[in-house]
């Protein structure tokens, strides 16, 4: 779930909690300010930390919103986007430096609910053609109440360069496939690690063995399936090379080796890879000069014995001290991020030079934005929609308390002999 580098805070902002009043609009009104920090891991498309994104979101949507002061990314936030205590305190206004609406991942959402941090939204914005895996993972699943905007979309994803590999749908199929290649360079190359990421790929295998019924069942410290083991254990062996498993010893999850699994495959050294779609902005990248783009395959990733996409969402919660004005200017932010015509331009890297640009490859959270033109003519979007399109929710309860736990324990199953 933690993805690609940290966005910094670059915009100054005054460590005020909430919406309170600003400047004069040009109607004579006074402005309504909205802090909104962004969700942090997305590719840097710019290489200039985000400063030319987070410019043109602001510039974009002031310019049809003079009444809204928007500060996105406010200079102060230190929080932690997958700890809910302390966004908790900063969307209550317990902290010096709040904020009042957060874009984060909703595997969290009921933590931030039972912490009191987030209230329902009061609409979706309309017109919206939403993933309905999107709308479920953003709603409580016991109040059946709405309380986020989805924005983000994520699944794992096998890359490489053989229709065989991309054809496969079960992990007996898969690994069959990278053993017939028989090149020299590893099967595949991936970071497996993380307390996030290891409970996140089991979750993943166990919908692909078993499918979307009792998947909540699934997140559990307290025991697990030992089919689903046994075939994330063979995906994890195809990493294996000259007696070592840099997959989970713990070489591609140290920081400097965030990209080297990508680096690796786009140089030829490894004939796979696996991750999220925005790793395909890194491996493109990372090709050398001369090599095409054409070559590389993409398809869900089989974990299990069969194959059925599970797919995690980023949605925008609005703090619960947001009401009145402040509701009202999230509702149109949110509007805004939402639009077709927004995610093009995100998603496409607008905001970097034309002559280094690279699509960021990201999944918007609603079916219309892969309409945009540029989305349709693209090599790989009409692929990771199709991929994705029956995908189901990763669960939005449950697992924060207990991650730490299930990863040492999956970890200990697939390093078994």
């Amino acid at each position: 779930m933690r993805r690609n580098i940290r966005w910094l805070g670059i915009l100054g902002a005054a460590l005020l909690w909430g919406c309170g009043p600003g400047e004069e609009t040009p109607s004579g009104g006074e402005k309504v300010t909205l802090r909104v920090p962004l969700y942090p891991w997305i590719p840097d498309a710019a290489g200039d930390k985000f400063q030319s994104l987070v410019a043109r979101i602001e510039a974009d949507f002031e310019a049809s919103h003079p009444n809204i002061d928007l500060v996105p990314n406010p200079a102060c936030v230190t929080d932690d986007f997958y700890e809910p205590e302390q966004l908790a305190r900063s969307l209550k206004g317990e902290n010096p430096c709040g904020y009042d609406v957060i874009e984060t991942d909703t595997a969290i959402l009921g933590d931030l609910v039972a912490l009191g941090a987030v209230r329902p939204w009061p609409r979706l914005p309309e017109g919206i053609a939403w993933h309905p895996a999107a709308l479920s993972a953003s709603t409580h699943p016991t109040e059946q109440v709405l309380y986020g905007v989805p924005h983000w979309l994520c699944n794992h994803f096998i890359m490489s360069r053989d229709a065989s590999v991309r054809q496969a749908r079960t992990t007996s199929a898969l690994v069959q496939a990278l053993a017939n290649l028989g090149t020299p360079a590893p099967d595949t190359a991936t970071n497996m690690l993380g307390s996030w990421n290891l409970p996140s790929l089991y979750l993943d295998a166990w919908v692909d063995t078993r499918g979307e019924n009792g998947l909540r069942s699934a997140v559990t410290a307290d025991s697990y399936d030992a089919t689903v083991l046994d075939s994330l254990r063979r995906y994890a062996r195809t990493c294996e090379s000259s007696g070592q498993n840099p997959c989970i010893d713990g070489t591609y999850d140290l920081e400097e080796n965030f990209d080297l699994p990508a680096k690796l495959f786009a140089e030829g050294r490894a004939d796979s890879t696996m991750g999220y779609s925005e790793r395909l902005h890194a491996i493109l990248r990372a090709l050398p000069a001369g090599v095409s783009a054409s070559a590389i395959q993409i398809s869900s990733a089989p974990l299990g014995e069969g194959s059925n996409p599970i797919l995690f969402t980023d949605s925008y919660f609005l703090g619960a001290g947001c009401t009145g004005g402040c509701e009202q200017a999230a509702l149109e932010f949110v509007t805004y991020m939402s639009q077709p015509s927004t995610f093009e331009w995100i998603v496409m890297s607008e905001d970097a030079p034309a002559a280094t640009r690279v699509p960021r490859y990201l999944l918007p959270a609603t079916l219309d934005a892969y309409e945009a033109p540029k989305l349709r003519a693209d090599p790989f979007y009409p692929v990771l929609a199709s991929e994705t399109r029956t995908g189901v929710p990763f669960p939005n309860t449950g697992l924060f308390s207990i991650r730490k736990k299930m990863r040492d324990d999956i970890l200990s199953a697939l390093s078994a002999p």
